[in-house]
């Protein structure tokens, strides 16, 4: 339901934004100027009389008022709409710690020696043989595609 609301609210956004630019258009500052005498001249007099100025300001207000309140409105909506999204430091700091446990300290390392005279020979590990890898053949380049 309150997609439809919000959607609904884009539409009429949307109609109030053609309202406000179809008023300003049908102002005139002076008699011989302005958007308003190109379209038809004194159309807005003949609609709402001699004081027409005023009708016309009012509305403007009105209708401008309402343009900014419906666009933060559906703002708010939108944003309310989103879903929250963790990010990695914040999924870091809401993790479970867990119990700390003793701690075991590590064994010395033994100091490292080198042999003062070479091993004998029986006891080098003799490398096994491998056989040699099959002999493969290239693959065959594509032919290149025909000119056009």
């Amino acid at each position: 339901m309150s997609d439809f609301l919000l959607y609904a609210s884009v539409v009429a956004l949307f109609l109030v934004c053609i309202l406000v630019v179809l008023v300003i258009l049908m102002q005139r500052p002076s008699a011989n100027a302005g958007m308003g005498s190109a379209l038809g001249g004194g159309a807005a007099e003949t609609v709402f009389g001699g004081e027409s100025a005023n009708v016309l300001s009012k509305m403007t207000t009105f209708l401008t008022v309402t343009l900014f309140v419906l666009s933060f409105g559906l703002y708010l909506g939108f944003v309310a709409r989103e879903k929250p999204v963790t990010k990695a430091l914040d999924a870091k700091a809401t993790a479970p710690v867990a119990a700390p446990t003793a701690t075991v300290p590590a064994a010395p390392k033994a100091p490292v020696t080198t042999p003062a005279a070479p091993a004998p020979a029986s006891a080098v590990a003799k490398p096994q043989s491998t056989p040699a890898p099959a002999a493969t053949t290239p693959a065959k380049p594509a032919a290149p595609a025909p000119a056009k």
